[in-house]
């Protein structure tokens, strides 16, 4: 019962933040954040791709919009999102997350059906 209650109370102080702050990516990410954690995921969704709307480079938004992908079953987006936050973080040196963005994308390949670039998709 207290889960429901503070947990609501989390979305609703980060729409606050959203409608407080429209254009501020952290705010949209803060916000699917806590959809995520909520079981929220369509919610999560969108306020993911807000954030990439404000801050197309931000390789955590990338990184969470394929985990979500991959929960709902949408093969095709969650490879593309967690390969686009696999190369960001290498771009900014952040091998750690790199590996793990790197991890996932191999069990998405596997899970989805991908072959990868030489053999195509075996859909």
């Amino acid at each position: 019962m207290f889960e429901n209650i503070f947990g609501g109370g989390e979305i609703k102080k980060c729409c606050q933040r959203v409608r407080d702050h429209p254009d501020d990516p952290e705010a949209h990410f803060q916000l699917g954040a806590a959809c995520e954690r909520r079981g929220k995921i369509p919610k999560a969704i969108d306020a993911f791709k807000e954030t990439l709307r404000l801050a197309p480079r931000s390789a955590e938004a990338h990184f969470n919009l394929g985990v979500l992908f991959e929960k709902t079953g949408d093969g095709d987006n969650a490879i593309v999102h967690m390969n686009k936050a696999g190369t960001l973080f290498s771009e900014r040196g952040d091998e750690g997350n790199k590996e793990r963005a790197r991890k996932r994308l191999r069990q998405y390949y596997e899970k989805f059906g991908f072959r990868g670039k030489e053999g195509g998709a075996a859909r």
